[in-house]
């Protein structure tokens, strides 16, 4: 997992490109230059970014699953429908294929949002309507994930 605390606001150039921020690139050192697998998010209407080693650890996962299994062959076609690899060019711009784009709505600003072991991107109108949607508010959210995080003696306490 990197170590990346920010939340990113970029704007695609005229091409579709993406500008990875100076702080971004730091943070995964010499991963930039193994180039970027992007797909479609399964949860939600962004799009998820792996450096190449990630994305290798992502498929191992799926590998294990058996193709002859009818829902395990369903979940393998949806997980890699419109898988793309990307590079950064010289100065760190990343080409979001057009396609993808337009399925995750891009339009003026892209957020670029750490989860776990990628990067989610956003468009900016939709990522600031995110937590407004969904059954439980946040506070509920927090409460039911972190509230007993750590304590020790409860008998709940789990490792995150």
């Amino acid at each position: 997992m990197y170590r990346i605390l920010e939340t990113f606001v970029v704007k695609p150039d005229a091409k579709g490109r993406i500008a990875l921020p100076s702080a971004l690139r730091k943070a995964l050192g010499g991963e930039v230059a193994g180039g970027f697998f992007i797909r479609r998010s399964m949860q939600e209407t962004c799009l998820e970014m792996y450096t190449s080693r990630m994305w290798e650890e992502e498929l191992g996962k799926i590998q294990r699953l058996n193709p002859y299994v009818r829902e395990h062959r369903d979940f393998i076609r949806r997980f890699m429908a419109g898988v793309r690899f990307v590079e950064a060019d010289a100065v760190g711009r990343v080409n979001i294929p057009a396609d993808l784009a337009v399925w995750a709505h891009f339009e003026r600003e892209v957020v670029l949002s750490t989860v776990g072991d990628f990067l989610e991107l956003w468009d900016k109108d939709l990522y600031e309507q995110a937590p407004s949607r969904g059954e439980s508010s946040y506070a509920e959210l927090a409460e039911r994930l972190m509230g007993s995080a750590g304590k020790e003696g409860d008998g709940s306490s789990r490792e995150i």
